[in-house]
């Protein structure tokens, strides 16, 4: 299985504190659909608060991404994106655009990350530490990120994110699209003691 995911699967709270840009990394999707990502998935902070995010095929390279995150009192932010892999060198990202006008983050606005896989049903997600103005080309995007790549300092110390999968969505089964199921595969807990 590949280190690097070539999806988009959700937007972290820490993006939405961060930087959005008018353009995304590529305009088009530069990787198919992967099927590993879809489904729903859950990232418990320090606190307990969860994050939720549910990932759903659009097409055969983009994604529909749907997320839920904990708010003061008891409210939750929503938001509702499309996504796509955009390769940037040898790595890809996940350039992510808000379909709904939301109060911290226009319409139409772009935010970025990388996943990497831990397992079947976990996953690390980073949000890369860009300096560019928000309406920066795609093409000067990519080349911070190259550059950043190259020095080391395109992601935050300690800001990365463990998002675990609850259910698993299918690209297609049976005729239908969207299918959910409960996990097929789990990972044995490594921390639990054996009973032999």
């Amino acid at each position: 299985m590949r280190i690097l995911l070539r999806s988009a699967l959700a937007l972290l709270p820490l993006l939405l504190a961060g930087c959005f840009f008018e353009n995304p990394l590529t305009s088009k999707p530069s990787d198919n659909l992967n099927t590993w990502l879809l489904g729903e998935w859950e990232h418990r902070d320090k606190k307990g608060a969860v994050s939720r995010a549910v990932v759903t095929p659009l097409s055969a390279d983009t994604y529909s991404v749907q997320v839920s995150l904990p708010k003061r009192g008891g409210a939750r932010r929503s938001y509702t994106f499309e996504a796509w892999g955009s390769r940037v060198g040898e790595y890809t990202f996940h350039s992510l655009r808000n379909t709904q006008p939301a109060a911290d983050l226009p319409e139409g606005a772009f935010v970025f990350l990388h996943a990497q896989l831990v397992d079947q049903n976990t996953i690390t997600l980073r949000s890369p530490v860009l300096g560019s103005p928000q309406n920066a080309s795609s093409k000067a995007l990519r080349a911070e990120i190259r550059a950043r790549l190259k020095d080391n300092s395109l992601y935050a110390d300690g800001k990365e994110q463990t998002w675990k999968r609850v259910s698993e969505a299918y690209w297609e089964r049976d005729g239908q699209t969207g299918l959910f199921r409960p996990l097929r595969y789990t990972v044995p807990d490594t921390k639990k003691k054996s009973t032999r």
